[in-house]
């Protein structure tokens, strides 16, 4: 679940406080873009490390809040967890994290507007300046050729990702805490039948949102209103439905276009296409057959890997298996 999709207030609690994950070491699994809300109710919504620093945070806003703390507009929390602390809280292993508390008064309000029409933003924040100044960026701030290393292009390069994400970087400004939000990542599946059951229930598991459609118009109109860090699945062969679906998809900023069927099935789909006017480079974009080879073979088992192959695109991984790749498991990728 992402801020998106949490109400920022209700029956009258209003929200004083943003906190945010800048680093994180060991822990085990990671949640990027872990953000939380405070409420002046004491209440929290989001959620930091698994939810191991949720009660532990609502303690540190008052200070992170008061006066006394002059020019600064927010607090840094190092935390340290030991195997027992770990466990105790919920974490598969011990290690440290840092949290950033800031007030909400202090975030820009262009970032309530994003929340509320669910627009990805990126929040800028200084390290290094005292007061932990914040500024938003959104996707369509700089231009595509602006990659300069600036904050504001590395704003844009880790929003053009379409996936949350937290990153400390060094710039000539000095340390930023670069967060970038997005909403929670949807799948429009043209089709119906036991795959697209078992698709709707893969997703569910990680917080994703699934829709199946039929129609080929009721399809391309919410393919359009997709973006990069969500993705498409046509299960039905008909050229009347797959046609006007994939070509809108792969003309859009769509992160994963996918489609089932056999490889003659696949070909016959890319003629259509390449018919239609689609440049070869652009439906070179298509992933058919959907999915990773896993050896999958069941509604289920299928499900598994064209969700597995969502994330390896919107991770830029390759999908093989983790004991095959040297370095930190959880590495950060560029």
């Amino acid at each position: 679940m992402s801020l998106y999709d949490i109400p920022a207030g209700d029956a009258g609690a209003r929200v004083v406080a943003l906190a945010r994950v800048a680093s994180a070491v060991g822990l085990g699994a990671r949640w990027p873009g872990q953000v939380a809300l405070v409420r002046d109710d004491g209440s929290v919504v989001g959620s930091l490390l698994g939810g191991a620093f949720d009660a532990g945070l609502v303690a540190h806003v008052p200070a992170a809040l008061a006066p006394s703390a002059g020019d600064a507009h927010g607090l840094v929390i190092d935390l340290e967890f030991d195997h027992d602390e770990a466990e105790r809280v919920g974490l598969p292993c011990g290690g440290a994290a840092t949290v950033l508390v800031q007030p909400w008064s202090t975030i820009p309000p262009s970032v309530h507007a994003d929340l509320a029409s669910r627009r990805p933003t990126a929040l800028v924040t200084s390290l290094d300046d005292g007061t932990f100044s914040t500024r938003a960026r959104r996707p369509d701030d700089h231009p595509a050729y602006d990659d300069d290393g600036s904050p504001d292009s590395i704003a844009r390069v880790l929003l053009a990702r379409g996936e949350p994400s937290d990153a400390v970087v060094e710039s000539v400004e000095g340390r930023l805490l670069v967060s970038v939000l997005v909403p929670t990542p949807h799948l429009v599946v043209i089709g119906s039948g036991a795959l697209a059951v078992a698709l709707e229930a893969q997703l569910a598991l990680l917080g994703w949102t699934c829709a199946s459609l039929a129609r080929a118009e009721a399809g391309v109109a919410a393919v359009l209103a997709l973006g990069p860090g969500d993705g498409v699945l046509v299960i039905d062969h008909r050229g009347e439905v797959d046609l006007p679906i994939l070509s809108a998809a792969l003309a859009g900023p769509v992160g994963y276009v996918g489609a089932l069927g056999s490889r003659r099935t696949q070909e016959a789909r890319r003629d259509r296409l390449r018919g239609a006017g689609v440049a070869d480079d652009v439906i070179a974009g298509l992933r058919g057959p959907a999915g990773l080879d896993i050896g999958s073979r069941t509604p289920a088992e299928v499900a598994v890997a064209i969700v597995a192959e969502m994330l390896s695109v919107r991770g830029s991984a390759a999908g093989g298996a983790l004991s095959d790749r040297g370095g930190p498991i959880n590495a950060s990728r560029g």
